[in-house]
């Protein structure tokens, strides 16, 4: 599931016997969290101990996570595409990656996750692990390929036995592909600030150019339209000027044009 919910408790009511937990769902903007945290649960600054009790989401979430970084981690998730978020999850997964923090530098270093899908034709017919790291592995490797396509001996490769050799020195497998042992992302390269303010950009360059689709889109149907409604059925008329016989005087006459269906 994309979204992150998460269930937040005031640990100074609850100790006193009182329940002021409060169900959040997370992506939101900070302020908004803030009063959420402030009139709903309870939390002030003299008062600021809170934990999450319960949540729902695709990994992990400790009990005594910043809230805040799980804000910013989950807008960050909310503006991925499908197929950055699966890098992302899997990526974290596979290296044990739990705080929010971390995992928001592995989203603003998407391009440089170690990290590779199956071919689609692979991912379909092959359903053993190993085999499909194997084949993958195969296909990117042109000297290989080409050499045992020469000899003629494609059909007897072992692509499961390479795919287990090579899972167990190089790569880690994952549900939709696989990830380089020998390379990992900075986890500590940028702060929760630093984030933020790449999100601001990021998030305004979206909005951006969905309002240009938007516009160019609004502007190709009136045009259409505009021509549509150019052109019609009836007759229409112009002046046409011309020179009397004997070149004495000017006549104007209304000339009639049809258009033909």
């Amino acid at each position: 599931m994309r979204n992150i919910e998460v269930y937040v408790e005031n640990l100074r009511s609850y100790t006193a016997g009182k329940d002021r937990g409060q169900w959040v769902t997370l992506g939101i903007d900070e302020k908004e969290l803030q009063q959420i945290l402030t009139k709903q649960v309870g939390l002030t600054e003299n008062h600021p101990d809170m934990a999450i009790f319960d949540y729902n989401a695709d990994f992990k979430i400790s009990e005594y996570e910043n809230i805040y970084d799980l804000n910013q981690l989950a807008i960050q998730l909310k503006h991925m595409p499908e197929q950055d978020y699966i890098k992302v999850m899997e990526y974290c997964q596979s290296r044990d990656i739990l705080t929010a923090l971390e995992m928001s530098n592995v989203c603003q270093q998407i391009d440089e996750i170690p990290y590779q899908y199956f071919p689609e034709w692979i991912d379909k017919n092959i359903t053993d692990p190993e085999e499909k790291l194997g084949y993958a592995l195969f296909e990117n490797n042109s000297e290989l390929a080409t050499t045992m396509r020469q000899m003629g001996m494609e059909d007897y490769f072992d692509y499961k036995a390479y795919g287990r050799d090579e899972s167990i020195n190089t790569y880690e497998l994952c549900d939709h592909g696989f990830i380089n042992r020998r390379s990992s992302i900075n986890l500590g390269k940028y702060s929760y600030e630093e984030i933020q303010d790449q999100l601001k950009e990021q998030i305004n360059s979206i909005d951006q150019e969905n309002s240009f689709d938007g516009s160019e889109k609004y502007k190709e149907e009136n045009t259409w339209e505009s021509e549509e409604n150019f052109w019609s059925d009836e007759a229409t008329y112009e002046q046409e000027t011309y020179m009397a016989s004997d070149n004495e005087a000017m006549v104007e006459e209304d000339i009639e044009i049809t258009m033909d269906n």
